[in-house]
């Protein structure tokens, strides 16, 4: 009898519970902690506590020893601070600890993301109360789409009369707000500002109200062989609309000062919806010596503005 419990005992002891080494090794972006700019990095594993729970980026290099667990999946959160302690890069996902070997864990952390969630009204009525039909929203100068490249948003999205936007950089946005109705009327709500903090969902209520506009505008800036105006020697800048895929043709938008109101760019009025182009020719006491290779597009809805960026290389 004693004999058979030392056997049993021995075999309940093969059986126990075992712990595993978990060690992980990060990037930021594809980059160290010192090219990504993170002088610290804080880790959360679901159910666990960790000690310590963060390093210093100097004092780590590109890996730690997190400490032993039992195998099997669990929920890892990497978040990389800037020396103010705000957060940079951040990342929640799963991970499984095997047995039987060394469980090397690499883990690149991509940029902190917010998101902000809209629940709208029209002159304080309902998408229906109100015949909306789609919303356009730009952030920042940027129309927004769906996982379709659609800019005209349902009203109603999962049941809510909203939507939700993500990812978003962490810091201040502003947002821009059209909405159509059936009947050809429109609703509007301009420089909405919200500040997206990392990791967490900011509640938005934009109630907006009649409005009628007719056209998109475009917001240009330009560049020439990556120089500005003055350092270009470039005064005037020939805008064309459209242009084909080399730079040539296009609709001539007119020619403007290179720069105006001390930003090298300008804007243009009157643009329709949809996917358009532009291409520019930087001037120089009459003669053109700068032009555009690769014309850049944006897309556009009426009342909103969209931001482009629009560089000229030399002939």
């Amino acid at each position: 009898m004693r004999r058979f419990f030392l056997i049993a005992a021995l075999a309940a002891a093969a059986c126990g519970p075992v712990y595993q080494d978990v060690e992980v090794h990060w990037t930021f972006a594809g980059q160290s902690c010192s090219a990504a700019g993170v002088a610290e990095i804080q880790f959360g594993l679901e159910g666990e506590v960790l000690t310590p729970d963060h390093y210093l980026c100097r004092d780590a290099g590109t890996g730690a020893m997190l400490g032993q667990f039992l195998s099997g999946p669990y929920q890892l959160t990497i978040r990389g601070l800037s020396a103010s302690g705000g957060v940079l890069y951040q990342t929640t996902q799963r991970i499984m600890v095997q047995r039987g070997g060394a469980n090397i864990i690499p883990v690149d952390v991509p940029k902190a993301t917010g998101s902000v969630t809209v629940r709208w009204t029209f002159d304080g009525k309902s998408c229906a109360a109100a015949d909306v039909s789609a919303v356009n929203i730009s952030v920042d100068n940027q129309v927004i789409t769906d996982d379709l490249n659609n800019a005209d948003l349902p009203c109603v999205w999962s049941g809510h009369e909203g939507v939700t936007i993500d990812p978003l950089t962490p810091g201040p946005h502003a947002f821009d707000f059209v909405a159509k109705t059936r009947a050809g009327g429109r609703f509007a709500l301009y420089g909405l500002s919200l500040t997206v903090a990392a990791g967490q969902d900011t509640p938005a209520s934009p109630n907006l109200l009649p409005a009628a506009p007719t056209s998109a505008s475009a917001n240009l800036t330009w560049a020439f062989a990556g120089k500005s105006c003055a350092a270009a020697n470039v005064d005037h800048v020939q805008i064309f609309f459209d242009p084909r895929a080399d730079g040539s043709g296009g609709t001539d938008s007119g020619t403007v000062p290179c720069n105006n109101m001390g930003t090298d760019g300008s804007a243009v009025e009157g643009v329709p919806e949809g996917w358009h182009s532009f291409a520019i020719t930087g001037i120089r006491a009459g003669h053109i010596v700068y032009f555009t290779h690769r014309p850049p597009s944006a897309l556009f809805r009426v009342g909103l503005i969209s931001d482009l960026f629009v560089p000229a290389e030399a002939p």
